[in-house]
This record gives structure tokens, C-alpha cells and sequence, in this order.
């Protein structure tokens, strides 16, 4: 039984040329780090300020004014600055608000002895604005809203509960704070 013409092998002139082109089209795409230093090549006047991760070390957070908006605040600053803290001078500010909101989803936990009805299991959503500004002349760089949940389990103790919300927060907040590096990124990559 023989296959029909369709199924022939192909001609190995035409595989060739069809792996070679493949190899050219891939070999003019370009990947590089988000928080690399451009080259020679895309080095461009808008680039001259220097590399994004020292534009984010150069950029100051405004004063929270509750302990979630603290806690992303606070995860802000080692993400833009690695770890070394606020900068001195400062070429941008970032006014940040945070809105966390309490979730009560289901009750999981429904034995014979427990009548209580108090929910068991929760979820935080963690809304953060922000609004990035250059200092040198007020021009808005870049703006936007980033939207984090993080679930947890309420146990019936009451301490345990309210530390299960509490964690519930700090992370959410990290999440947060993550979300919004990486979109600060973005806005500074482009200026």
C-alpha cells in the first residue's frame, strides 16, 4: 500500500530553505530585561537619563495614612530602591491610595455544634491607585489602578482570626506593591 502524492516526503532543498528562513525570522526578534540598560543600538535621546532600575531608585513615596497603604508603601521602597532605601534626591514622586476591603465568602465549617454562622473563610481586595509625576516640572508620567485579592481561613478564635485577616493584608499588599513596581516600570521605560 502506497501513500498517496500528497503524503510524499518533502524535497530536502525545500526543508532547507524552509528552516533557514524560519532561523532568519527568528533571529530578528529582540528579548532583554525590563531593567536593562539599552545598548548602542536603541539607545535613543528620551534614554539618556539612564537605565529604568536607577529611574526607580529615583522615585520618592508619599506619606500613607493607614497600616495597609504603610505596608505597600513600605514594599515599594526595597522593590524600587533593591533594598537600599529611599532616594536622597529624588526625580519623581509616587502619590499612592490603597483601599482594602474585607470579603466574607462562605461558611466552610458547618458541624452539628457549631451554630455561630460566622463566616469561615474571607478574602481581602486590595485596590491601589497611583499617579507618578515627574518633580522637575510636575508633568504627569505616568497613572494607573491595580486591583490584588488574597484569601484566608477565619478560625473560631477570635485572636486567630483577626491574624488571619492581618496576613491576609500583608499580603495583599505585597501583591500590591509588585503590581504596581512593575506598571511604574512600564511608565518609566517609556520616557
Amino acid at each position: 500500500m502506497s501513500l498517496p502524492d500528497r503524503f510524499q516526503p518533502v524535497p530536502k532543498r525545500l526543508l532547507s530553505a524552509c528552516v533557514l528562513g524560519m532561523a532568519l525570522i527568528a533571529g530578528g526578534c529582540q528579548v532583554r530585561p525590563l531593567y536593562s540598560d539599552p545598548g548602542p543600538v536603541a539607545s535613543t535621546s528620551a534614554n539618556v537619563s539612564g537605565s529604568v532600575r536607577s529611574k526607580l531608585a529615583s522615585v520618592s513615596i508619599n506619606e500613607p495614612g493607614d497600616r495597609v497603604t504603610q505596608e505597600v508603601r513600605n514594599n515599594l521602597i526595597f522593590l524600587f530602591g533593591g533594598g537600599a532605601g529611599e532616594p536622597v534626591h529624588p526625580a519623581y514622586t509616587l502619590r499612592i491610595s490603597v483601599i482594602s476591603q474585607n470579603l466574607s465568602l462562605a461558611l466552610i465549617q458547618n458541624a452539628d455544634n457549631d451554630k455561630s454562622g460566622q463566616p469561615t473563610a474571607g478574602s481581602i481586595r486590595m485596590t491601589g491607585s497611583y499617579v507618578l509625576t515627574r518633580i522637575a516640572d510636575g508633568q504627569v508620567v505616568g497613572k494607573g489602578n491595580r486591583i490584588v485579592t488574597a484569601g484566608y481561613d477565619a478560625p473560631r478564635q477570635r485572636f486567630a482570626a483577626e491574624r488571619a485577616v492581618r496576613d491576609a493584608n500583608n499580603r495583599a499588599a505585597r501583591e500590591l506593591a509588585e503590581a504596581v513596581n512593575l506598571n511604574v516600570a512600564q511608565d518609566l521605560s517609556k520616557i
